[in-house]
């Protein structure tokens, strides 16, 4: 074998041996990384219930033009909440435990606080580990410890999960009338525009009536009113009401300067 020819060939079987020494490498600093709790790719759900104690079910489904709650309230979800929600599936899993050894009570999950159901997928969220402050999860049959931040935004009441404007932002305003008064289109824009400082559930005692019509046919009932040193503008048939500020409440009456 000529000198060259050989040569040629310890250095391509040095290349292939630092290959496989770097893909082993990687192998191992793989194994040495947390699982992440699910393998559920986020991407990929079409929806979402959480069952949390001290709040409302929330029911979230995913359509053609984004995601909506259904429960408690018909409304379309804000932007982030939904990533915010399915972080939980990613987070990592820092110890898991055998569940023949725990009293689930201790560990919070004979009665889980939050129960979440993602296309099926049972996930149950217990207490708090008293020394690292890890959440308690049971799901697939097993019991894990995941870093408690990664649960913290399941117990959010439903009133900060939804888009925060009053009308639909797909949807189109027509006209607007006020206390039977004879419709406004000149009031459309108000209404179409208005993002109210809180969201809050009802009711409300507000007396001024707005009927808000919508270019599929839809009318939208609110009701109209001074609240301490704001208004409300409450939509009875989903029990919701709107926080706003004064100028905000004179554009949707009309009466803006």
């Amino acid at each position: 074998m000529r000198k060259t020819t050989r040569n040629t060939l310890l250095l391509a079987l040095a290349v292939v041996a630092l290959g496989v020494g770097v893909y082993a490498e990687i192998r191992r600093e793989e194994g040495l990384l947390p699982k992440p709790l699910t393998t559920i790719d986020p991407q990929n759900v079409k929806s979402v219930t959480i069952e949390a104690t001290g709040v409302s079910t929330r029911r979230f489904e995913h359509r053609a033009n984004g995601w909506w709650m259904t429960k408690p309230y018909p409304l379309r979800a804000e932007a982030e909440v939904i990533p915010r929600l399915l972080n939980v599936l990613s987070a990592p899993v820092r110890k898991t435990l055998d569940a023949k050894e725990y009293d689930l009570a201790n560990l919070g999950l004979d009665k889980p606080g939050v129960t979440l159901n993602v296309d099926g997928a049972i996930l149950e969220f217990g207490g708090e580990d008293p020394i690292d402050h890890d959440r308690y999860v049971r799901t697939g049959g097993k019991i894990v410890r995941i870093p408690d931040r990664f649960a913290m935004r399941l117990s959010e009441s439903p009133e900060v999960e939804i888009d925060r404007h009053l009308i639909d932002p797909e949807a189109t305003v027509v006209e607007v009338g006020i206390d039977g008064a004879a419709p406004r289109a000149d009031l459309a824009e108000a209404w179409k525009k208005t993002v109210p400082l809180q969201i809050l559930p009802g009711p409300s005692s507000a007396n001024t009536k707005a009927l808000v019509e919508l270019a599929d046919g839809t009318k939208l009932e609110f009701s109209i009113g001074r609240q301490n040193d704001s208004y409300s503008v409450y939509r009875s048939d989903i029990d919701l009401l709107y926080v706003v500020g004064e100028a905000q409440a004179q554009a949707l009456l009309g009466k803006a300067n």
